[in-house]
């Protein structure tokens, strides 16, 4: 079924509940095999078989792929994990429009040639472990403020008693997660030095630097535009000719976007480098929303030099700025 070869060999894995549908390109090959222990084990041995290097590439799908990356990363291969929008849209811009589980591993085996993405750092089990309580914290606020919405609808008395129970159960239930993620955090030197860092930072609480340290390990480690990509709130461009479009962002990382969103909300109001920016932004006659945006943008870029230099927030108006301030107060 596989031959060996020099050739690097780019690798497509899609991921279903019960299957993982793996394409090879050039190769041309493509089998499937169990999502399940057995599965990841018979896969790690088949891609060692290959000859050459490897670029890995799979789709994210919810949780569904985390058992195979960590296998894959265990073995010493490099995998890199990709938002499904993007692996569509290049299905799209390809001329695939069909999508089958063996279609989409051969869209990203060609993604993966084509585009060669950054490998996911290896997680170890306590980052897991981590990223999963922060996972989780977040699914029972989501139920929480609909349960929250549903309260204003509800007129039957019985039915309404029983929301209100369910919403005192989901806050107590969000404070002991937050108490076992505190613990988590606090057992880890690196991460406990890393939270006090980051929230030293104005506008950066315990939720927006935990979901940090659980869900974008690489911060501190990459430059701030292949962070920002990673992330998803790098403005991308779509001009054609004389016309010049909005700038837009898409992909990336959603839950860390969207705490970020939310820190910068708090930012513009109480830090004086993101406050400022978003002045000017909206002197210039940005939307405010598009304001808010570049202020995420730009809160990232302190956070990751935060973490780079190793040290904490400065007030740039102070008498002796460090070399962080002028990263900060820079438009």
């Amino acid at each position: 079924m596989m031959t060996t070869t020099s050739e690097r060999q780019w690798v497509g894995i899609d991921v279903s509940q019960e299957w993982l549908d793996i394409a090879l390109r050039p190769a041309g090959t493509h089998w499937r095999c169990p999502n399940q222990e057995t599965g990841w084990l018979e896969l790690v041995a088949q891609l060692k078989r290959q000859g050459g290097s490897l670029g890995i590439v799979i789709e994210s799908t919810g949780g569904m792929e985390r058992g195979v990356v960590q296998a894959l990363q265990q073995a010493g291969l490099e995998v890199a994990v990709l938002n499904p929008k993007r692996a569509r849209d290049f299905a799209k811009a390809c001329g695939r429009l069909a999508k089958t589980d063996r279609i989409d591993a051969e869209v990203l085996a060609h993604f993966a040639q084509a585009v060669q993405p950054l490998p996911k750092p290896l997680a170890s089990e306590a980052q897991g472990a981590l990223s999963d309580l922060v996972s989780r914290r977040q699914q029972v606020v989501e139920m929480l403020n609909s349960e929250q919405r549903r309260l204003y609808s509800v007129r039957n008395r019985t039915a309404k008693a029983d929301i209100e129970a369910h919403i005192e159960w989901l806050k107590q239930r969000i404070k002991e997660l937050d108490r076992e993620i505190d613990q988590l955090r606090k057992d880890n030197a690196q991460w406990q030095q890393q939270y006090e860092w980051l929230t030293s930072v104005p506008g950066v609480g315990r939720v927006v630097a935990t979901t940090l340290i659980a869900a974008l390990p690489e911060l501190g480690q990459l430059s701030g535009k292949q962070l920002a990509h990673l992330v998803g709130v790098a403005p991308l461009n779509c001009d054609s000719g004389k016309m010049q479009g909005k700038r837009h962002i898409v992909g990336g990382r959603a839950q860390v976007r969207s705490v970020l969103y939310m820190s910068a909300l708090v930012a513009v109001q109480h830090n004086p480098v993101i406050s400022s920016f978003y002045q000017r932004l909206l002197s210039a006659g940005k939307a405010k929303k598009v304001a808010l945006i570049a202020c995420a943008h730009k809160l990232l870029g302190i956070l990751n030099a935060i973490l780079k230099q190793q040290v904490f927030w400065r007030n740039p108006m102070d008498a002796q700025p460090t070399p962080l301030a002028s990263v900060g107060t820079s438009g």
